[in-house]
């Protein structure tokens, strides 16, 4: 039942039965209204000060034989404009080849105008609106004139908020389970509309729903409201609400059946569950499975349920439904960078080598400044979300300087992953050389090293994040033992961590940093690769890749000490076209073989990006200080 909308009699009568006795009717929301308010005759209807306009009502009245006019305080008289039915009758009657009005509908539509504006009136919170019309006559080739006039009063807040449960969330109440009593501490926190907000019928009907959707999702997926209320005083502005809602059975998992799987191993599927047989119902836990099974790139689709049935409450069974990915795949694709030109790319990817539940991915990269291959293999998760790596890489880079860039790793580690929280330790082979345009190495060590990494994501989108931040922490142990100079043991340090804020206007902003650090003995060795240069797209826009660093027999090379940070604002350009956004950064940093000789480098420009559904594509034209010089630094591709 809609908010009350009566007459004065009626309100002062119902007022009496409502005060004495507050009325809830099972499955039935009411919102009735008390007090003495205002009613639609505190001015007369019709015009008691002027009549209308004798002759007949069957006259017919052009669009410009009458007006209405709204008067009341924005943004109620934009509301009356757009729903009153005699301000759609005066907009559809200035239409061309509108059929004229007739004197008794118009009279008619006056009439009804103040309970409908009422209606809507009461629906914003104004539950003592004054409301009046009057009707002038049309003398003299003059239009009638129709005034809505509308004194609004004070906004009804909310005095009261009750809640009575029923079914089993009563039942573990009485019992003083701990969960059952922090949901009703929820729902109450989260109230939508708490004692001394604005009491409007929206916020009203989707306070419930809200409340209801939170009751469902935790545990009680049949919930329902037994009767809901809201009582309006209208002359002290007031309104108390009151719901009963019947919790119905508590959900516990139960049976995981799984359709659909042909060659892949259900353990893939089981082991990515966030819940064990047994564990209360959550909705949010199926949402998540059905995502970390997305991310496993072993299916097409996915689809994960639970039958509702209360009758199996305590064990309520879940079904996942698959369809598998081809068993292997191949992509080729083409690309260009500003960092490492263009490239032409080859993959492979078998799902399920050999039938022994790993992934294996094989990658040849050829590029005017880079050449790679890369092989890699990674488990299908194991028990506690726990995955198997193992890598092998090698690599071909000419720097900016002419020199070149060789290098290889093996890599065997153990992968863990949680909601935000992704934890990776591995020991690795590494080796790496530089040498200069002339034949001359100028770096060249290999080490075996172990290492820690966490990675903490917490982003509104992972592809495309416009709030919250990101995180990365790299701790290294390791030895060189074959070096230009001597071989010892180094650490090596590492954290880079991206905000995200929305700002006022349309506006975001993108604020990054990044530090590192290698220690070890001046003469001791380390592979060029675990050292730190800077410059380039994700760097110091303004510089060429990597082309920041420690100068060693005219050659640049990787410095032990690394600093970056970069501010970026952006908002979308045009409206019509919202993907397309325009943004102005400043990025400062620099590379040294030690603290003290840091000369941080500072690039600065402007920039488009187009947010597309795999991550943005970036074009940017900085102007580098210390050069003084502009670059543009740009990444697409496209995959055949």
């Amino acid at each position: 039942m809609s908010l009350g909308r009566w007459w004065p009699w009626a309100t002062r009568a119902a007022a009496c039965l409502i005060l004495a006795a507050p009325h809830i009717a099972p499955a039935q929301d009411t919102a009735a209204g008390t007090g003495g308010a205002p009613g639609v005759d505190a001015w007369a209807p019709w015009g008691s000060d002027v009549s209308p306009s004798s002759g007949d009502d069957a006259d017919m009245l052009s669009a410009q034989g009458w007006r209405l006019d709204v008067v009341a305080p924005e943004p109620l008289d934009e509301l009356l404009r757009n729903y009153l039915d005699i301000a759609r009758f005066q907009r559809e009657s200035a239409e061309p080849g509108a059929i004229p009005i007739s004197r008794a509908e118009l009279r008619r539509l006056v009439v009804s105008a103040p309970e409908q504006a009422r209606g809507l009136i009461d629906a914003e919170g104004y539950f003592g609106a004054r409301i009046g019309t009057r009707v002038t006559d049309g003398l003299d080739g003059q239009p009638i004139v129709v005034t809505l006039t509308v004194e609004p009063g004070q906004l009804t807040r909310v005095s009261k908020v009750q809640f009575v449960y029923e079914g089993e969330l009563d039942a573990r109440l009485d019992d003083g389970e701990p969960a059952a009593r922090a949901l009703v501490d929820a729902l109450s926190a989260q109230w939508a509309l708490p004692v001394g907000a604005v009491f409007r019928q929206v916020d009203w009907t989707a306070a419930k729903n809200e409340a209801l959707a939170r009751l469902r999702a935790d545990g009680y997926p049949t919930a329902s409201w037994s009767g809901t209320s809201a009582t309006v005083d209208a002359t002290d502005r007031q309104a108390r609400l009151f719901m009963v809602v019947d919790s119905g059975p508590a959900f516990a998992f139960g049976e995981v059946r799984i359709e659909g799987l042909h060659r892949q191993p259900a353990s893939a599927i089981l082991n990515t569950a966030p819940f064990r047989k047994g564990d209360a119902y959550r909705e949010k836990d199926l949402l998540d499975w059905q995502e970390r099974i997305q991310k496993l790139n072993l299916f097409d689709s996915i689809f994960v349920t639970t039958d509702l049935d209360p009758t199996q409450a305590s064990a309520a069974p879940v079904l996942v439904q698959v369809r598998e990915q081809q068993l292997q795949s191949a992509t080729t694709g083409i690309g260009v960078s500003s960092d490492t030109g263009p490239r032409v790319s080859a993959d492979y990817l078998h799902r399920n080598l050999f039938g022994l539940d790993w992934q294996a991915k094989a990658r040849v990269q050829l590029g005017q400044n880079n050449r790679l291959g890369r092989l890699d293999f990674t488990s299908h998760p194991w028990e506690g979300r726990r995955r198997g790596l193992l890598s092998t890489q090698a690599s071909r880079t000419v720097e900016d300087d002419k020199a070149i860039t060789l290098s290889a790793r093996a890599r065997v580690g153990l992968l863990r992953e949680g909601e935000r929280l992704e934890r990776m330790q591995y020991v690795e082979f590494e080796t790496a050389s530089v040498t200069a345009n002339a034949g001359d190495k100028v770096s060249d060590a290999s080490a075996y090293s172990a290492t820690a990494q966490w990675i903490y994501r917490d982003v509104d989108s992972q592809t495309l994040p416009t709030r919250g931040s990101t995180s990365l922490l790299q701790l290294t142990l390791g030895r060189s033992y074959s070096a230009l100079k001597e071989k010892g043991f180094f650490g090596r340090a590492y954290a880079r961590t991206t905000w995200y804020w929305p700002l006022p206007a349309g506006w975001y902003a993108t604020v990054r940093g990044e530090a590192g650090q290698v220690f070890a003995r001046d003469e001791v060795s380390v592979p060029d690769t675990l050292l730190f240069r800077v410059g380039g797209d994700e760097s110091v826009r303004g510089y060429a890749y990597r082309s920041l660093g420690v100068i060693t027999d005219g050659v640049v090379t990787g410095g032990r000490v690394m600093f970056t940070s970069s501010v970026e604002v952006a908002r979308p350009i045009l409206a019509r076209l919202p993907a397309l956004w325009g943004a102005v950064f400043v990025d400062a940093g620099d590379a040294a073989s030690s603290a003290d000789k840091l000369d941080p480098r500072v690039g600065y420009g402007v920039g488009l990006r187009y947010r597309s559904p795999v991550g943005p594509l970036r074009l940017d034209i900085a102007h580098g200080q210390q050069l003084q010089d502009w670059r543009i630094h740009f990444s697409v591709g496209i995959s055949l």
